[in-house]
């Protein structure tokens, strides 16, 4: 492990490296993280015709999708594309043949994207806290912790669902279709399309056991400071339980996938 983490830095630069080749997929990516934005849009509409739903302002709206975008943009992963690329083409077995596991390195090209990613969004996102009024958010040094804590563990619980997922693989050529049936049904329960507390209340009580809300809704709403203790300790322990379990399954799937793996390119 000690020899895995020191090989994190230069993979990361490799992957910084490649992301800014491609500038136009950058500038594409960029645009498209703003997605939220007419999520968003809809409901200042609503607001703006029948008035705010109850507990919720249009200022509440902005802070939640502003937060949404980062959000939404670290936990919708790339990873499964990335897997499933390399199985078709055979390039998954040049990735075997490094001293460093495929995981790891899908993982560490990841965060060099992202990390592009956020350079370049991040600022419009302080612009905009700036310059729109009722965007704002009242965090203690205490609550940034604790979201700093949240968003480490949405991205995590993202990165092993996403990357368990790329496994069916092995076995199947649909991984990608499957991925994407998980995550737009997973949408609901995220509080990507709409926050949570204003879903119908079945959804909600199904939603708060789910790992989708995990990846959105709970860093989002503990940065608002609309959680209490209990239910701050409740969204973590939740994570932290799919966390695990994702990571068993990887374990089991890969030991069972990669005897089946077979390959004629690469």
């Amino acid at each position: 492990m000690r020899d895995v983490l020191a090989a994190y830095p230069g993979m990361v630069r490799g992957a910084v490296q490649t992301a800014l080749t491609y500038r136009t997929r950058l500038l594409l990516s960029v645009v498209g993280g703003f997605f939220p934005l007419l999520l968003m849009g809809v409901w200042l509409t609503v607001v703006a015709e029948n008035g705010p739903p109850a507990g919720w302002t249009a200022g509440d709206f902005l802070s939640y999708y502003a937060a949404a975008i980062v959000l939404w943009n670290l936990s919708g992963q790339h990873v499964v594309w990335e897997w499933d690329g390399d199985m078709r083409s055979g390039d998954l077995s040049v990735r075997l043949l490094r001293p460093i596991h495929p995981f790891h390195q899908y993982t560490a090209g990841d965060l060099g994207h992202r990390a592009v990613f956020l350079v370049a969004l991040l600022p419009s996102l302080a612009l905009a806290a700036f310059v729109v009024p009722g965007l704002d958010y009242d965090l203690d040094p205490v609550r940034a912790v604790t979201v700093g804590a949240a968003v480490v563990l949405a991205y995590l619980v993202s990165l092993l669902m996403a990357s368990t997922f790329a496994l069916i693989g092995f076995w199947s050529t649909q991984t990608t279709n499957v991925w994407m049936l998980w995550w737009g049904l997973g949408s609901f329960a995220s509080g990507w399309v709409a926050p949570l507390p204003l879903m119908p209340d079945w959804l909600r009580a199904v939603a708060l056991g789910l790992p989708f809300r995990t990846t959105v809704g709970f860093p989002v709403e503990l940065l608002m400071g609309r959680l209490d203790a209990e239910q701050t300790g409740y969204g973590f322990a939740v994570g932290l339980a799919w966390l695990a379990l994702f990571g068993v399954l990887y374990r089991l799937t890969w030991r069972r996938g990669v005897r089946r793996y077979q390959a004629v390119a690469g």
